[in-house]
């Protein structure tokens, strides 16, 4: 079976770092890009246009409410799944995970979070693959996605014993005429979850529109999201522990040179 996976990130510049991926059949992925298109059109949104957290505003509640109505009603008849890692940039680990390069640290919680999503794949059968979509952004190192991809297929190869599963890693673009619009999505679900997970909610003052979309989101949920979810969810949140993953890499490292 063939997937698509669809990520962003949110609050890169706040303690906690939110990171998400939305999970698709490929062959679900352009239905849903109709609808959402159609859906944007009855609520005098523009295609091209972004719909995304920093937006949130009394003016387009209602419509913002829509949007994540028809998100969940998907999730729901599981034709796609949610996973979001949450990652406490203020640890010293976090510093160490990246050996000092935030850029390197950032994408290897993106490897972490990409490689648990497709651990829980229906991806053994022959021809199975995984297109990665990640939003656009500009980074130092020229070469990060086609590394991304290398890195991936060489860690389930080694622990799943899958061939060649990532297919490609290729960046969208969130508005614009080549507008990927299930990213959208995602940067609003990562928005709200950072916007409590950094405590934001709790501030005097605190956006009213953004505090009644995080309720809607939580009703629709089942949950709140100050809490991690269990792993199978399909709507799963989970805190990283970035100290957890060095140690298991060192112990894995020790049990090679043996």
């Amino acid at each position: 079976m063939k997937f698509t996976i669809i990520c962003d990130e949110s609050c890169t510049e706040k303690k906690n770092l939110i990171i998400g991926a939305l999970i698709i059949p490929r062959k679900n992925h352009p239905l849903l890009i109709e609808e959402l298109k159609e859906l944007k059109k009855q609520l005098n949104l523009r295609w091209e246009g972004e719909i995304k957290w920093s937006k949130v505003s009394k003016k387009y509640l209602e419509k913002y409410k829509k949007i994540l109505e028809w998100f969940f009603g998907h999730l729901k008849s599981n034709h796609l799944k949610f996973r979001v890692h949450v990652i406490d940039k203020g640890k010293k680990e976090y510093r160490d995970y990246g050996d000092g390069d935030k850029e390197n640290a950032f994408y290897k919680v993106f490897f972490h979070l990409l490689k648990e999503c497709m651990r829980r794949l229906a991806v053994e059968e022959e021809g199975s693959n995984v297109l990665i979509l990640l939003d656009d952004k500009k980074n130092r190192y020229p070469f990060r996605l086609p590394l991304l991809k290398t890195t991936l297929n060489a860690a389930l190869k080694r622990d799943l014993k899958l061939q060649s599963i990532v297919a490609n890693v290729e960046p969208r673009q969130s508005s614009g005429k080549k507008v990927e619009g299930m990213i959208q999505i995602v940067d609003v679900l990562i928005g709200a979850i950072g916007y409590v997970r950094n405590g934001a909610h709790k501030v005097p003052g605190a956006a009213f529109a953004k505090i009644e979309i995080i309720k809607y989101l939580e009703e629709l949920l089942g949950a709140r999201l100050e809490y991690d979810t269990h792993a199978a969810a399909s709507f799963n949140i989970w805190t990283f522990d970035v100290g957890v993953a060095i140690e298991r890499k060192k112990r894995h490292k020790k049990r090679k040179s043996l």
